[in-house]
């Protein structure tokens, strides 16, 4: 599935703001409020769609401004700031009624910048980020709203980097693409960054909803940060979404913040964030799904009036993972696995860092780790045997002054590999392509027929001798596109172009018996002149054409066409069908189809006609090496391997590629 794409406007991002989901059950015998006067020394700017000021919020809005303006890359000037109503629901004024339920003595500033097209351009949510910070003194930020992260430029992390820089704790909704976590990786931005509290959204039954955004990211780093809950009734009606969940979590910054005001304390963000992070309460979901757990106001209170005060400042910290490996992951001897530790803090520390546990010895890592609030480091797991070792343990302890002892914990077996194979992601910029990501599924079903799975992310990777070291090399969405943000002004590019030297290391891997599956998009998702420079080395060529010509997406999942017409051979043998969304290939020489399909288009004169494209190719080398290549990654993501597309063949088909590749077959 291929990655998705900021929409340019008027020179500016259009952002996609987080779905709300409307249920119809009637709230029986509601009886009025009563609101009284708050004493709003806190700020928490709503940067949203604007709000409704009923009762309950008349006295709690403080400031207000619209930010839909032209100079600021929006079509009209509209200086309401009233409740754009996207998509005909409200939903900036549900986020501010959240955070007055949530923190009675909370002040709410209202920067409206999502218009009732669910859109805001980048330059509005900036300059309302500014806003807050400089003229309203907010000391939360709240952005229930995000886009899909942009490969270089962000101006929009960059300034909430300089608005915690400055004292202000913000919290972003994780995004609502979750789809039941099979979209892993799907973390929106601004919710990635390190110095935002991403916030998951749960149900009643402390259970993530099916939208809610997964990590971890793609490499590696945990996110979601906390979870909260991700529904509110208003109206007779429910809403649901991880922005509702975000202003649950800034209601509760600002009551820690009003708590240390009343207690004559002082705070830092990395102090809100470790406290709610540390005090929040576990359940039995993983941390790439929800954080570290679930909001606990109360017991965050306990931690805090508990943590020990240096110069007025309560010295708290937190960490996540707290455990290890994910669920899916599986560890393999003679083969360093990477965990990557996120942590924070309330002031600048140096922890260091001690390795206990029977599996100690084959750990390494830092032996101190320096941040400001926010900072992460790697521990490197290498076991060194001839053989598979069960129930190995080891922890990771972090000490400084003044702070309490932190702990990742790691319970794991290793296995001897079958075969071991890269998977290449080197010139693809895509958020979600890695084994954490859309290949998450891919990489569980190889792993757990003890194929070893190792990522190759960088185009320094790619290195002859390198290679060598794999039995087969699965070269995944290569020069796809990305977009960089410059002047406010989106600019789709190749940002991993190839070089000659990389080129000539797949040859010579080749000519050295190494097997390749090249998996091609089309041209709408990846730069196929670029692609098909590697492509051309095995005289195969990716088509500028579109298999399906249309595309429909229904529910977050896009049509496919289900191939059926293959060739007999070991690949496609006992396959009924599988999926393709992609383009179709030419090949010449020694290639083989293995499968084709038939398109149909219609001429200047509706005249419908019909032909067959190439959609699998194979190839078998004078050196021994074999090779599959293709137009579409559809059979081998998230989706097609959990049977979401149309065919219940998919795994089988990679099952046995993988395993022809591999010499198995």
């Amino acid at each position: 599935m291929s990655d998705g794409e900021p929409r340019p406007y008027r020179g500016s991002a259009i952002l996609v703001i987080t779905i709300i989901v409307v249920s119809g059950f009637i709230i029986a015998g509601r009886v009025p409020r009563q609101y009284s006067t708050s004493d709003l020394r806190v700020r928490v700017a709503i940067i949203d769609s604007g709000i409704n000021i009923d009762a309950q919020l008349e006295s709690r809005v403080v400031a207000q401004r619209s930010f839909i303006n032209t100079s600021l890359g929006y079509p009209e000037t509209d200086n309401s700031t009233l409740d754009s109503q996207p998509k005909g629901t409200l939903h900036g004024t549900l986020v501010a009624k959240i955070v007055a339920d949530r923190a009675p003595d909370a002040a709410i500033v209202n920067a409206r910048v999502v218009g009732p097209d669910d859109t805001a351009t980048i330059q509005g949510i900036v300059a309302a980020i500014e806003w807050a910070v400089l003229d309203e003194n907010c000391s939360v930020i709240n952005l229930s709203l995000g886009f899909s992260p942009i490969y270089e430029g962000d101006v929009v992390g960059q300034t909430i980097a300089w608005a915690v820089s400055r004292g202000v704790t913000v919290v972003a909704a994780a995004g609502n693409d979750g789809q039941d976590g099979i979209n892993t990786s799907s973390i929106e931005s601004p919710a990635i960054y390190p110095e935002v509290i991403a916030v998951a959204a749960i149900n009643e039954l402390y259970a993530p909803y099916s939208f809610t955004a997964r990590g971890p990211l793609r490499d590696r780093t945990v996110k979601p940060d906390i979870a909260a809950s991700g529904s509110y009734t208003y109206g007779g009606r429910t809403v649901l979404g991880t922005s509702f969940a975000a202003p649950v979590v800034s209601g509760a910054a600002a009551l820690i913040i009003d708590y240390c005001l009343e207690q004559g304390w002082k705070w830092t963000p990395g102090m809100i964030k470790s406290l709610l992070m540390a005090s929040a309460q576990e359940i039995d979901v993983e941390s790439w799904e929800i954080g570290v757990g679930v909001l606990d106001v109360a017991t965050a209170v306990v931690y805090l009036d508990n943590a020990r005060k240096v110069d007025g400042l309560p010295m708290l910290a937190a960490l996540t993972p707290l455990t290890g490996p994910f669920s899916f992951e599986r560890w393999f001897v003679n083969h360093t696995s990477t965990v990557t530790v996120s942590v924070f803090s309330s002031s600048n520390v140096t922890f260091t860092l001690s390795y206990r546990g029977d599996a100690a010895q084959w750990v390494s890592g830092p032996e101190t780790v320096t941040l400001n609030q926010t900072g992460s480091f790697d521990i490197e797991v290498c076991v060194v045997s001839s053989e598979s070792v069960e129930s190995l343990e080891a922890s990771v302890t972090l000490s400084a002054p003044d702070y309490l002892n932190m702990k990742t914990e790691l319970a794991f077996d290793v296995i001897v590999p079958f075969r071991k194979v890269a998977f290449d992601f080197s010139h693809t910029p895509w958020s979600i392509d890695s084994i954490y990501g859309q290949f998450r599924e891919l990489y569980h079903q190889l792993t757990k027929f003890g194929i070893l799975v190792e990522e190759l992310n960088r185009p320094s990777d790619i290195v002859y001798t390198s290679l060598l070291q794999y039995d087969a090399v699965f070269v995944m969405d290569p020069a796809a596109w990305g977009y960089v943000l410059e002047n406010y002004t989106f600019t789709k590019i190749c940002p991993l172009p190839y070089t000659q030297f990389e080129l000539n290391a797949y040859r010579d891997y080749w000519n050295a018996g190494g097997s390749l599956l090249l998996i091609g998009m089309s041209n709408s998702s990846i730069y196929q002149t670029e692609a098909n420079r590697l492509f051309s080395i095995f005289n195969l060529t990716l088509n500028d054409d579109h298999v399906p010509p249309l595309t429909i997406t229904v529910n977050g999942i896009p049509s496919t066409a289900e191939i059926i017409d293959m060739e007999d051979h070991p690949v496609t043998s006992f396959i009924d069908s599988f999926d393709y969304n992609g383009c179709s290939l030419n090949y010449s020489g020694d290639a083989f189809e293995l499968a084709r399909t038939q398109v149909f288009w219609k001429d200047e004169n509706d005249t419908i006609h019909a032909r067959n494209v190439t959609v699998l190719v194979g190839l078998e080398g004078v050196h021994g090496g074999r090779l599959l290549a293709t137009g579409s990654n559809f059979w081998l993501d998230n989706w097609a391997l959990n049977k979401l597309y149309h065919s219940d063949d998919n795994l089988k088909l990679v099952l046995q590629a993988a395993y022809w590749l591999l010499r198995v077959l």
